[in-house]
């Protein structure tokens, strides 16, 4: 009897932890509010266990419930809260909402901030 509960327990953990998966991947931004929002806004979606998002490299890095939402799904939430991703641009709309320090298409903005030592891209 120990035996069968034990194999049950080591089977039920073994599915638990196959449903989380790590993703590192690009997303755009050039500083500390980029940081904040994509941190703050990712963290809240349902399936989303932790992110990192690195301001040097823009990578982010993601572990999340498979069984909750998906990769592209998570590409698609990052674009449409204005940062493009190297699999999803963001929409004109979502972009344009950001702060205007946040616009990383505007080459006059990032420069700025390279020169403020804001971020090392």
């Amino acid at each position: 009897m120990k035996n069968i509960l034990f194999t049950l327990i080591v089977l039920g953990c073994s599915s638990i932890f196959s449903q989380t998966e790590v993703e590192t991947f690009f997303v755009d931004g050039v500083c500390g509010m980029c940081k904040d929002r994509i941190e703050k806004s990712c963290i809240k979606v349902k399936g989303i266990k932790m992110v990192n998002w690195n301001l040097d490299n823009r990578q982010i890095k993601v572990v999340y419930n498979t069984k909750k939402i998906d990769l592209p799904e998570i590409h698609s939430f990052i674009a449409s809260i204005g940062h493009d991703t190297d699999m999803i641009k963001a929409s004109e709309k979502s972009y344009n909402s950001l702060d205007e320090c946040c616009k990383y298409r505007d080459e006059t903005i990032v420069i700025d901030h390279k020169k403020k030592g804001i971020n090392n891209n």
